[in-house]
């Protein structure tokens, strides 16, 4: 199963599997990872007269590109957290080489990225894939190592000086561990979801965990309002008494979608509104929280390659919300600029590179990556958005498909950020 599709059959899918036009465009990727264009990408060099792609005028953005498309080694970023301006973190991996990727840290300090070498130097290719912040010195990442026969989760903690392991337990043998999502609220209430794949099987085991100052605890949801398997996914919030998670009651290959909220005490299940029926239900893939008992809602139907349709909505604290559909074919990153404002990010019908679109309140307004991207990679996609405290700006992370070698390079935009 190729690591970075995320969970079997459903989920959401941070560089989808290389299509035919990205393997001539870049040549042939690593093992481990693959950057793709959207399913309709294939049609976009057709676009000008004879085939030939005709020079696209540069588009006016106010995202700025924070990372050089310099790297030395292949990298990818899949998620990023911000304390504010002069502290920020970008996680994913590295590869170089036959020896597979390894773990992946950058630091923003408010004028340059550097990177900070991550805990158990000696471990075994792996890579980061969520990170969130506290504090400045109250970081976590989740991701896992590549074995032969498993895979385990690994979580690492920052505390302001460097990156540490967190004892973490490891899956059956023959099983593979993905992270679903990690986020800190403070010292004893960090959360992270996961599942383990067996891959004789097929059948999985998903995990809420919640770390309690000096270990993982597993926690359990509330059953379902309409029964089924309860498989937690995506976790936000605004505090330790103000945490959400988004699940999914699966029945078969049916799937609805679900969010939970602890208050500190205890659990409350809602049952999220999709726009309409479909024969495999829908999955909630993020969750947005804007504000103390605000929260949005992105998802898609049930598919493991195309989604069909998408769906926003937004838990007012007392009633659902809907949202127009999504002006992207899929959300493959969801999250808040320091404003409070939601931001998604996706593919539009036949492009090569993600786009950032903000909702208004009253519509979907959409923003093109910076030139520096567009321009000087063959394709991208982000893969993290993450609000900068104290501004009203955001960070974006992921990865272009570089016009040269080193193939992938890692990438940050940024928006209102000074």
């Amino acid at each position: 199963m190729d690591r970075t599709t995320g969970r079997p059959g459903t989920r959401r899918i941070w560089l989808r599997d290389a299509v035919t036009v990205c393997a001539v465009a870049l040549g042939t990727l690593g093992t481990f990872g693959t950057l793709a264009a959207p399913a309709n990408a294939a049609n976009a060099a057709n676009a000008a007269p004879g085939g030939t792609s005709a020079p696209a005028a540069r588009a006016a953005t106010p995202w700025t590109l924070r990372t050089p498309l310099s790297e030395t080694v292949s990298t990818e970023f899949q998620d990023v957290a911000a304390t504010g301006a002069k502290d920020a973190w970008a996680v994913g991996r590295k590869t170089d080489g036959a020896d597979g990727p390894t773990p992946a840290i950058k630091h923003w300090n408010g004028t340059t990225w550097t990177d900070v070498p991550a805990a158990g130097a000696g471990d075994k290719p792996g890579q980061l894939e969520r990170v969130s912040a506290a504090a400045p010195d109250d970081v976590w990442a989740a991701g896992v190592q590549f074995g032969d026969t498993t895979s385990p989760v690994v979580v690492r903690h920052w505390d302001g000086e460097k990156w540490a392991d967190t004892a973490h337990a490891t899956p059956p043998e023959g099983q593979m561990s993905f992270v679903g999502d990690i986020a800190a609220f403070g010292a004893k209430s960090v959360w992270l979801t996961s599942f383990d794949w067996d891959q004789n099987s097929g059948a999985s085991t998903s995990h809420l965990e919640r770390w309690t100052g000096s270990a993982w605890q597993q926690v359990s949801l509330p059953a379902a309002p309409g029964g089924g398997e309860v498989r937690p996914w995506d976790i936000t919030g605004t505090g330790p008494d103000d945490v959400w998670v988004t699940a999914e009651a699966a029945t078969g290959d049916v799937s609805v979608p679900l969010l939970h909220h602890w208050n500190g005490r205890g659990w409350t299940v809602r049952e999220v509104p999709t726009p309409a029926e479909h024969p495999t239900g829908w999955v909630a893939n993020h969750a947005v929280a804007t504000g103390r008992g605000s929260v949005y809602v992105v998802g898609k139907t049930n598919d493991a390659q195309a989604p069909e349709a998408t769906m926003a909505t937004r838990w007012t604290g007392s009633r659902w919300q809907s949202l127009p559909a999504l002006p992207v074919d899929e959300a493959n990153a969801a999250g808040a600029d320091g404003a409070g404002r939601l931001w998604i990010a996706g593919w539009s019908a036949g492009g090569r590179h993600s786009v950032m679109s903000r909702w208004t309140g009253t519509k979907w307004a959409t923003e093109q990556l910076p030139a520096d991207v567009t321009e000087h990679s063959e394709m991208s996609t982000v893969s993290g958005i993450a609000a900068v405290p104290g501004t009203n700006g955001v960070f974006a992370a992921g990865t272009a498909g570089c016009q040269s070698d080193p193939v992938l390079c890692g990438v940050v935009v940024s928006r209102d950020v000074r």
